[in-house]
């Protein structure tokens, strides 16, 4: 949810990006930006199977399980060892760390990943104690000067904290990470402001601590100041709830006028439904549920709802989007302020206005 350009992956591995591109985050081999959907040759017969974006990078999984980065090196996202800030990566280059991984995912200027263990490694820049390391890296520059910056972390290490844990799904926002164990516990670390990682205060945290009481989770996302699962409540007896999971959210949920939720609650507007797919973007939420498409959020200034021209630029509380109705959804993704769907084929999809994307400048 922090990234100006976009990554997708075809059925056969194929990889194709688009947007912003000062520091090479498309893969092309250039720093040109691209309007449109375009194939990212460098991974030709790579056999891609996952992908996450950072501000200015961009981290690939590919089917053996490796990791390769591009993008912007300062602050040590790509992964490659380089951390200088006039080096850029244009074309993707393995990250290599003698482990293999299963998943990836990215926040600002840093990432996580699961090796095949299920142990959660970190990377990138360190403030807010978003490695997860137990340091927020900050440091003075300057002998006698007050200015401070923070350690980047060039090449993956491993969450100690998490170790043995079996870690099934990771989360990255702007600045402050989530974890799921083998056993459905929520962990949450990095910057702790508007209750964004559950632990009822705003204190950052600079290694995963466990939101064990409130819910077993099976899905997590971060936006940039709140965090949204799909789980199940646990009781005060220490037993969890049964049936069909829920939406549960924390942080800074609703617009700037309304209280921070400081712990995880239930979103009661989605009570009873079947959630199949969500995600976050910086203020906004998308979940599709039953045969229905559903988002809330406020200050949506860029569409990002999918109200439509004229539609309102805000929803307090999830509300239907009425030209995504029965049609089917596989995936969710959002960015800062876009959204992406993935959907099936069907005479309703074909009614949609099609996007068509200028020339490349």
């Amino acid at each position: 949810a922090t990234s100006a350009h976009v990554v997708v992956l075809g059925s056969d591995g194929e990889v194709f990006s688009w947007g912003r591109n000062e520091a090479g985050q498309l893969g092309h081999g250039d720093q040109i930006t691209r309007p449109g959907p375009t194939r990212v040759s460098a991974l030709s017969g790579s056999k891609v199977i996952g992908a996450s974006t950072g501000k200015a990078h961009t981290i690939f999984l590919t089917e053996g399980h490796d990791m390769l980065g591009c993008g912007a090196c300062k602050q040590g996202a790509v992964g490659n060892g380089y951390n200088k800030k006039a080096e850029h990566q244009t074309k993707p280059a393995p990250i290599s760390v003698g482990a293999k991984f299963t998943a990836v995912a990215s926040g600002t200027n840093f990432n996580l990943a699961i090796d095949t263990d299920g142990d959660v490694w970190s990377w990138g820049w360190s403030e807010y104690g978003v490695l997860g390391n137990g340091s927020d890296g900050q440091h003075n520059l300057t002998d006698g000067a007050f200015k401070i910056s923070y350690e980047a972390e060039a090449t993956p290490k491993r969450v100690s904290k998490l170790n043995g844990l079996k870690s099934v799904h990771i989360a990255c926002g702007q600045s402050h990470c989530a974890s799921i164990s083998g056993e459905g516990i929520v962990y949450t670390w990095g910057n702790g402001g508007y209750g964004r990682l559950g632990h009822k205060n705003q204190d950052d945290v600079w290694t995963p601590k466990p939101l064990a009481e409130y819910l077993r989770a099976r899905f997590i996302t971060c936006g940039t100041s709140h965090t949204t699962a799909i789980g199940w409540s646990v009781l005060s007896n220490g037993k969890v709830c049964l049936g069909s999971p829920s939406v549960f959210m924390w942080g800074k949920t609703r617009s700037a006028t309304q209280n921070a939720w400081m712990y995880p609650k239930q979103e009661d507007e989605l009570r009873g439904w079947t959630v199949h797919a969500l995600d976050t973007g910086a203020t906004h939420n998308v979940v599709h549920a039953d045969s229905s498409t559903i988002s809330w959020g406020s200050a949506c200034l860029s569409g990002e709802l999918g109200f439509g021209e004229g539609g309102k630029k805000s929803s307090a509380n999830p509300a239907k989007v009425d030209a995504l109705e029965g049609i089917s959804v596989a995936h969710v993704a959002c960015g800062p302020a876009n959204t992406f769907l993935l959907v099936e084929s069907s005479p309703a999809v074909s009614k949609l206005p099609e996007w068509t994307p200028g020339e490349p400048p």
